[in-house]
């Protein structure tokens, strides 16, 4: 059997054939096929590159490549007053950060002026009616907050005789004509420079506007927003006629007045707000819905915010706009808009989990399968980043996945939602057949809603209660505006126990004791009753409520 070859006797062969045998003399003059390319100077890449960018900036590409966002370094949360302690603060000192204490005061002015104009009008004295006070525009404030806690089918059911039905807080503070009057001529603007209308300087909100001015610039001014953003709409329910009343079916509140809000996406806190004036309002060739988040957005550029919105205000032109003044912005978008990429129009036949998307310089258009596809626009995600995201179907889990701009937007939107279900849960005011008073008990909720979104995350202050909810802060903040205030002159309410503030009494502030004892009241009645709460300043341990007022309005 003959010997099988090595592999150095294969190679030998194949490298040392006798064949045509001739020295190598280099490569031939000849073209080949393979090109091979000159090399070029590093300037002459860089051109090619920036061309290609600029290419890619200027039309929408499937390439796609991460985008730039710089980083957000500003400082955000409330920003308190020198003198505000968050150990001991109550929840009139934060809402007085969002309301103005002065404001009160004006109510007083402007309530006097409007019931003295309107007894002329009527060329007749009204019996009923004294002059209002400070103290008392203050309880009558405090009432309303009450009456949004506790709420009955009419306001007089909070004076009635039923047992089951009236409150007795309230009885002691006024008598139901007393809050009768006060509703009545309630005002919070000066009616004798009102405009009249059809005159050039004519304000539809006339009539609120210091109110409205005054709480934006509190929003503003006492909080900074988070990185994230969002801005959305919402209804101030109203039914009678009004030339700027809208009709939403989507929203729980269908027929109302359109309110534009923008809200920190992290803690629900409202920033600033405008309201809707109808079509009457000029508007931009970019339309109304790229005006009102460039009017929402103009006290936050240069900052790198992320701000969110929905398909009624996204379009191309919004987010190149705000691009440019260093806001990134992310929302859904209508395929239709002007600019949204043309391949994604059309019926992309996605498989749900499934998206397709394209770019254009910083700006990324996905289109993403979920029941159904939603369209999206981002200056602030990477294109490339699929987001894991779970569904239910049936009993069924389908693990999917999302385009980072779907993720970041179900992330960051609900701001304005949240910010509206603390609003309307313990709503103030009562009906009336006047548009601006809702508006008015709107930016009160509003204000009272960001202070306990600032007293729940900031507050040190140990409360009687392990959770201190919204309901409380809302009763604390009621009971410290009536702080004592009884407006009722018949003798049979002279022993009745009225509402005090319980924090502070002429400096002396109730306090945890840090151990119980005998309350020094119930001691004195020879009543043995132990409590942890007292004032330090008396070392005197005191119930909270009504015997620390007792003790040291006897002293």
């Amino acid at each position: 059997m003959a010997a099988l070859p090595t592999n150095e006797d294969i190679l030998r062969d194949y490298f040392d054939s006798d064949d045509d045998i001739s020295e190598f003399e280099g490569f031939s003059d000849n073209e080949s096929d393979i090109y091979i390319p000159e090399e070029s100077s590093s300037s002459e890449n860089e051109d090619s590159s920036s061309e290609s960018e600029r290419e890619n900036d200027d039309n929408w590409t499937e390439n796609l490549r991460g985008v730039r966002v710089e980083p957000f370094t500003e400082d955000t949360g409330p920003v308190f007053p020198d003198d505000f302690d968050v150990a001991t603060a109550s929840a009139k000192d934060y809402f007085f950060l969002m309301f103005s204490e002065e404001q009160i005061s004006a109510f007083v002015r402007h309530t006097n002026n409007y019931a003295r104009w309107k007894i002329a009008q009527r060329g007749e004295a009204d019996p009923v009616w004294y002059e209002v006070t400070e103290a008392e525009m203050r309880a009558y404030l405090g009432i309303n907050i009450v009456m949004g806690i506790n709420e009955m089918p009419s306001y007089k059911d909070y004076w009635s005789k039923n047992l089951f039905l009236g409150n007795e807080g309230i009885k002691s503070v006024m008598t139901v004509k007393r809050y009768e009057k006060l509703t009545e001529y309630f005002h919070v603007s000066d009616r004798e420079n009102e405009p009249a209308r059809g005159t050039r300087n004519y304000d539809k909100l006339y009539k609120v506007r210091e109110v409205i001015t005054m709480a934006r610039e509190k929003f503003r001014s006492n909080y900074r927003p988070s990185k994230n953003i969002a801005i959305d709409e919402a209804m101030i329910k109203w039914t009678g006629r009004l030339s700027y009343k809208q009709y939403l079916p989507a929203k729980p509140i269908k027929r109302g007045i359109k309110v534009w809000m923008r809200c920190d996406s992290e803690t629900a806190f409202l920033t600033d707000f405008s309201i809707y004036l109808g079509r009457g309002e000029a508007a931009s060739e970019n339309g109304l819905g790229h005006d009102v988040v460039t009017k929402l957005t103009r006290d936050i550029q240069g900052k790198n915010h992320h701000v969110y919105f929905d398909n009624y205000f996204t379009g191309v032109k919004l987010m190149e706009d705000l691009l440019t003044q260093n806001i990134y912005a992310c929302g859904t978008v209508r395929i239709n808009r002007r600019g949204f990429p043309d391949d994604l129009k059309g019926k992309l036949r996605l498989q749900r989990g499934e998206s397709r998307t394209r770019q254009k310089g910083n700006l990324t258009a996905s289109v993403w399968q979920d029941k159904k596809p939603v369209a999206f626009l981002s200056t602030l995600s990477d294109p490339r980043l699929q987001v894991p995201v779970t569904r239910q179907h049936g009993r069924n889990v389908l693990n999917l996945t999302q385009p980072h701009a779907a993720n970041e937007y179900n992330k960051y939107m609900n701001g304005v939602d949240r910010h509206d279900q603390l609003r309307m849960k313990y709503s103030v005011g009562r009906d009336s057949k006047k548009a601006w008073k809702y508006i008015f008990h709107f930016i009160l909720n509003c204000a009272m809603v960001n202070a306990f979104i600032i007293f729940n995350n900031e507050s040190q202050r140990r409360n009687s209660k392990k959770r201190f909810t919204h309901v409380d802060f809302r009763l604390e903040l009621a009971q410290h505006l009536i702080a004592g205030f009884s407006g009722r002159k018949r003798k049979s309410m002279e022993n009745r126990e009225v509402v005090h503030e319980p924090q502070n009494f002429a400096g002396h502030e109730s306090t945890h004791m840090g151990t119980k004892r005998r309350c020094r009241v119930h001691m004195n009645r020879k009543e043995r009753k132990e409590t942890v709460y007292g004032c330090k300043v008396c070392n005197a341990h005191l119930c909270k409520d009504g015997c620390h007022f007792a003790y040291h309005s006897a002293q």
